[in-house]
């Protein structure tokens, strides 16, 4: 059987795909305050989809607080800290 380019080309996207969607993904909620490269958030402690972290930029990964419901965390974020929303 004769594959056309276009159906190749659409067979190679779907393995592309899969890996990409088993990819660690998060937000950042208020982005203004979160720049640098010091700001790099570890894959490990990145919150599980449907769930948020606050994450203060001067601390270690461990000094980080759990994760937990984003509509309680999200009414007192402090300065210093953004919401990692999963």
């Amino acid at each position: 059987m004769k594959l056309s380019m276009t159906c190749f080309q659409r067979l190679l996207i779907l393995p592309i795909l899969a890996a990409m969607s088993s990819c660690a993904a998060y937000s950042v909620v208020n982005s203004d305050r979160y720049s640098g490269a010091s700001s790099a958030v570890p894959a490990e402690y990145i919150p599980s989809p449907g769930f948020c972290r606050i994450w203060y930029k001067n601390r270690a990964p461990e000094q980080q607080p759990a994760q937990g419901d984003c509509e309680t965390l999200k009414q007192d974020i402090p300065e210093n800290a953004v919401l990692l929303k999963g």
